[in-house]
């Protein structure tokens, strides 16, 4: 489990980078009437990752949490996926930035890998008795755990910046009337 979170770990920044820098800053995402159906999956992802991130973090999943987990990357394969699709369509006309697919080619390999190690090393776990096992004897130094909890905890605070941006901008979209822009 210590190598699914070190990769996991190294990939967050990569993806706050990704929403930091082109979602809200870059093209605004988040103010497109265009780019709605890509927002929502950049909303999903910033509580997909977390949420399996943290549940890693806490303990090795084991028998159902085992499962739990595969089911949130799962998610977040097919979240990636719609993303995927509806990206062209939400930046028209200038389209997707080669640097920008770069980062996400980056973090879909990143995220793979985490599966695949998730995979490996808790596949004995799977059938066991219910429970987030302590990582005891872990090659991670123990300074490591408490970093990693303030990056969960950053994960999620941008993730509800980026959903109150969007909230908002629906909200003043939905006031609007038809035919008419604020400027």
């Amino acid at each position: 489990m210590d190598v699914t979170l070190v990769i996991l770990l190294s990939a967050a920044p990569i993806g706050a980078f990704d929403v930091v820098y082109f979602h809200l800053w870059k093209f605004r995402l988040f103010s497109r009437p265009e780019s709605v159906k890509e927002e929502i999956t950049h909303l999903l992802r910033g509580v997909l990752v977390p949420a399996l991130t943290g549940i890693i973090l806490i303990g090795r999943p084991e028998g159902t949490w085992f499962w739990v987990v595969v089911v949130l990357f799962a998610l977040d394969s097919l979240n990636t996926f719609l993303d995927v699709i509806w990206e062209p369509g939400s930046r028209a006309p200038r389209g997707v930035p080669a640097t920008e697919l770069g980062v996400h080619f980056v973090g879909t390999t990143a995220m793979g890998a985490a599966l695949a190690a998730f995979i490996i090393y808790g596949w004995d776990g799977r059938l066991r008795t219910t429970e987030l096992r302590p990582h005891v004897g872990s090659f991670l130094p123990d300074w490591f755990f408490p970093f990693a909890y303030i990056g969960l905890a950053s994960a999620f605070v941008l993730a509800i910046f980026e959903a109150s941006l969007f909230l908002r901008a629906l909200k003043q979209r939905s006031a609007t009337p038809a035919g008419t822009h604020e400027g």
